[in-house]
Formats: structure tokens, sequence, C-alpha cells
């Protein structure tokens, strides 16, 4: 216990050190959280993962689950821009838990534009980025669980394409100090991406010093980019409540997070967030992020409601104020079925 917590406080006492490395990665849609409960609470979720979007934050709370679920997430972002994500996860009793994901970022279509046509071409383009995982999650022991998710990779920029493979890794650890989690994973682990398409065949001289020669179709041939590489490590420890927590209450749950979150591309953040439950049937959230240029506070609530014999939902909300952006929101549907 108190190696882990040296561990923790190491990676929490160098969370600024200088390191900026922006615009060197693809796939930048893998960095956008999911999941309204988590992004309420500022994305702080390692160690509290225990939804449908555990696939994305660590596969290793799908350990969780007593029967299936089912999440479904839409998130308003800027500039016409929307991410959407939905997950099934079914346990498997001591075989262990399995689940699927989906994660697309989508934006409405656009005209084509040239210098010589600046009004429009009359073609139209869009863009979709998408990750389709495939997640299993075990308990080793009653107190450490681990979990890991298969990722299909695919970008389309309009006529162009690239995909490649990930995995995301993570596990979870109950420890005896009130019952305080200790979440940590490692998210896109994997190949490279580079684009391909019939935008990028030209035609060329394949040899200029014989006259008269046709001229060949080639592919311009460009740069491999890596994955936007995450690794989170976080805390998480109810407050007030029941359980073992740190104060007894039946009736009310306050819960902290802290995540310590390293990207291969960007500064290191630390994301901090609350969740104050009352009966575990209605939620408010709020959350902190430092160490980011814009998306800092965020706000959330939730409320369960009873399906009867179908099992139960939960429908969460969350903003996040985004600067000169305005705010963003996402909207949450979790089913818990019997």
């Amino acid at each position: 216990m108190k190696r882990l917590l040296i561990v923790l406080i190491i990676c929490v006492s160098s969370i600024f050190a200088e390191f900026n490395k922006v615009g060197t990665t693809a796939a930048q849609f893998l960095k956008m959280g999911v999941g309204a409960r988590a992004l309420g609470m500022g994305g702080g979720f390692v160690a509290f993962a225990n939804d449908g979007t555990a696939h994305y934050w660590n596969p290793a709370g799908l350990t969780s689950f007593q029967n299936i679920g089912v999440a479904f997430n839409h998130n308003t972002w800027v500039l016409d821009i929307s991410h959407e994500y939905i997950s099934i996860t079914v346990p498997g009793g001591s075989l262990g838990t399995f689940g699927f994901s989906l994660s697309a970022l989508t934006m409405d279509e656009k005209e084509v534009t040239t210098v010589q046509e600046p009004d429009g071409t009359g073609i139209y383009y869009s863009v979709t980025d998408m990750a389709l995982s495939a997640s299993y999650a075990r308990r080793l022991t009653d107190r450490l669980s681990y979990g890991f998710s298969f990722k299909y990779i695919r970008l389309m920029e309009y006529n162009e394409l690239a995909q490649t493979f990930a995995v995301d890794v993570g596990s979870i650890l109950k420890t005896d100090f009130y019952g305080m989690k200790i979440g940590m994973a490692l998210s896109n682990f994997g190949g490279e991406v580079r684009f391909e398409g019939r935008d990028l065949i030209e035609k060329a001289d394949i040899d200029e010093n014989i006259d008269g020669n046709y001229l060949t179709d080639v592919n311009i041939r460009t740069e491999r980019w890596p994955l936007p590489l995450l690794i989170r490590i976080g805390i998480g420890l109810d407050i007030l409540g029941n359980n073992g927590a740190v104060l007894h209450s039946g009736s009310n749950r306050l819960s902290l997070a802290l995540d310590a979150v390293h990207p291969n591309d960007s500064p290191e953040h630390i994301n901090l967030g609350l969740e104050y439950a009352l009966y575990e049937r209605f939620f408010l959230r709020s959350g902190y992020r430092f160490n980011y240029d814009e998306e800092n506070i965020s706000f959330g609530a939730g409320l369960r409601v009873n399906l009867k014999t179908l099992g139960n939902a939960i429908i969460n909300y969350a903003v996040m104020p985004l600067g000169p952006f305005g705010k963003t929101s996402q909207i949450s549907i979790e089913l818990g079925l019997n």
C-alpha cells in the first residue's frame, strides 16, 4: 500500500514538468473523453470507471458489471463536430467480462472550395474518425482486477483513408485505506497511421531522359504518424458514504477522484473530480482540469430511473466551457438490464 502511494505521489509531483510535442500525433479524437459522468467529474475517472465508458477510461472497471449493460453517449462539440459513443458489456461469470464499443467523430458535409472557385465547386466532402474496440476484464482477487481492449482505428478524410490497430491495458486495486481505489491505464499503444487514397495519385514522368514516353500514375507517399499514447494513474475515495467511507452516511455519498495524465504529445495534466449522490438516485458532479489551455472547469448531473422488470437507467448530462468556442455538452444514457 505504501509503495503504491509513493509511486502515485512521485507521478503527481512531476506532473507540471516541461513537455510539449503538440502536433506530432494523429487520431486526436482518441483523446476526447466519453461519458457525461466522467466528463462532469473533469475526467478524473480512471479509478472509478465502472460504467459503460470503462471501455475507454480503464477496461479493468468492466468487472463491476453484474448484468448486461448498454451505454449511449452524444457529445455536441465545436464547429458542427459531434462525437458519438456506444458500448455493450456482458458479464461472463468466472470467465470474466466481455464487451464491445464504438467511438466516432463526425462532422456535417462541407463544400469543396478552390482558389479558382472560392464560393464552392458543388462537390461535398465529410470527415469521419472511428475506433471499434473489443474488451475483456477479469478479477484476479477480490481487490485487484485487470482488463484490456483491442482497437481498430479508421480515419476517413474525404477520399483518403488511414487505419491501424492499438491496445488499451488497465488495472484497478482496492486498498485497505477507507476502500480507496488506485487505477492505472495505458491507452492507444499500437501502430502508426498513414493516409492513402485517390487524391494522392498523380501523373509523373518516370524517366525524363526519354522523349515522348507516357506519364505514369504514381502514389504520393505520406508520412506515418504515431497515435496519442496516454498514461493515466488515479485514485478514487469515498469521503462520505457507506461500505468503508471516511465518514459514514446511509443516504449520501461524496466521492473524490484525482487523476494524473501523461500524454506523449502535450503537457501533463491533473484531473480533479467530485461526485455527490443522494440515495444513489440523484447525482451532482463537478471537476477541474489543471494545465489545459481552455478545458478547465466542468459540471454535471444525473438521475437513476427504475425500469422495474427491465432493470434501470441512468441519464447523465455534463457541460464544459471551452473558452472562445462557447461550451460543449454531453448527454449519456446507461441501461442496466436484468
